[in-house]
């Protein structure tokens, strides 16, 4: 006898395991994360010192959660009106505190507006190379995913492309900027021309298509303050932020999903959104973390270090005769493989102690991906190797 699952929970597993979880259970790449000596580029982890002043701060909610008791806590109010305020300062649009929903971080915030907007068989349009989970997230809650391949040469987007791709059943647009895994963030000009396919296809189609903006690195940017977001342009835009990359350290699980202002029946929206945030799997923080959320809107790693060892990278990678385009933002910046088969040469770099993601895992043969969150003697160790060319 066997043991049914459902057709989707099989079919968003399914995308995950071709592609990042086969490459996580399998890789011998994997299994060398930790070892003296290697220069780990993988993924956006600590590699040093946490923030030391995040402990000061739990450390002291602790003890006030413990007096006022560990009670169930949707929002706390207080902590979201310094969230909505400082969100409206950094990014110049007046976000209200009513309308921004803790989450337990990004992963929880796209799940409940895809859980909100999204029916059946409708379709999601997505820009591509995407993230690693934004096609099983889709998958998960029954809607098609459809993707809009950047262009490749900047990574811009290719607005005729993602015309095309908006029709009858889209039910939302996800887009994400800074944009992981290429670290292109997109203009103002850009998000505001998406802006208006997006309306004009509204209304060809009778109804409002709104917009799930990932703004997760929004602070982690190089040429600029604040990624500019497509919330300034078009009101049926919901943000999703977490606090895991501003203040690197991934398992704080804390960010947000925000309406933007003038969202259309803005009521309803916040009425769905508070219901199924419980109902979806309790997707909110708990209380010690939202009372220390306006401690923590103060603090963010040091971006200057991020940009050093970004431009040390692409001198090394560029005297090597690599092909990369340099970060704008994200954590993540994508070269060129000197090998079609980028999971081989993720190999030949692993057996010269240098741990990078092979571009296939996210849809992007022939390329791969390095983290700029190890440490310097990390980058340090990595450049020599890239530098020497292959």
């Amino acid at each position: 006898m066997s043991i049914r699952t459902s057709a989707t929970s099989e079919q968003a597993r399914s995308e995950y395991e071709k592609f990042l979880g086969i490459f996580l259970r399998e890789s011998p790449v994997i299994k060398r994360r930790g070892e003296p000596g290697v220069a780990d580029l993988l993924f956006g982890d600590p590699h040093g010192q946490t923030l030391p002043e995040i402990a000061d701060i739990l450390h002291a909610q602790v003890d006030i959660s413990h007096a006022a008791g560990f009670k169930y806590v949707h929002h706390i109010q207080s902590s979201r009106e310094v969230a909505a305020e400082l969100l409206a300062r950094r990014s110049g649009i007046d976000f209200a505190a009513d309308d921004l929903f803790f989450t337990t971080g990004a992963f929880a915030g796209l799940s409940c507006c895809l859980q909100a907007l999204c029916d059946p068989f409708t379709e999601v349009v997505y820009l591509a190379p995407p993230w690693f989970y934004y096609e099983s997230m889709i998958k998960s809650v029954g809607a098609i995913p459809r993707g809009v391949d950047l262009n490749l040469q900047d990574w811009s987007i290719p607005m005729s492309q993602f015309e095309a791709a908006i029709g009858s059943q889209t039910s939302a647009i996800l887009i994400n900027s800074p944009h992981n895994p290429t670290g292109k963030v997109f203009s103002s000009a850009e998000l505001a021309e998406l802006a208006n396919i997006v309306a004009e296809a509204s209304l060809r189609l009778g109804r409002t298509i709104p917009i799930i903006s990932d703004e997760a690195y929004a602070r982690i940017v190089y040429e600029c303050d604040h990624a500019p977001s497509p919330a300034k342009f078009y009101p049926a835009t919901v943000t999703i932020y977490t606090y895991g990359k501003t203040l690197l350290a991934p398992s704080l699980r804390i960010g947000y999903m925000a309406l933007a202002p003038g969202f259309p029946e803005v009521e309803k929206m916040r009425h769905v959104l508070d219901a199924l945030q419980p109902i979806g799997g309790w997707q909110l923080p708990g209380c010690i973390l939202q009372r220390a959320v306006p401690h923590l809107e103060n603090l963010c790693i040091d971006i200057a270090q991020l940009q050093r060892r970004r431009d040390s990278l692409v001198v090394a990678l560029n005297e090597g005769g690599f092909r990369v385009t340099p970060a704008q933002g994200t954590f993540y910046m994508l070269v060129d493989s000197p090998e079609p088969n980028d999971e081989h040469f993720s190999r030949v770099l692993e057996s010269r102690n240098v741990l990078v993601l092979p571009g296939s895992t996210m849809k992007i043969p022939g390329t791969f991906r390095v983290s700029l969150t190890a440490s310097d003697a990390m980058i340090a160790q990595a450049c020599e190797v890239f530098r020497s060319g292959y």
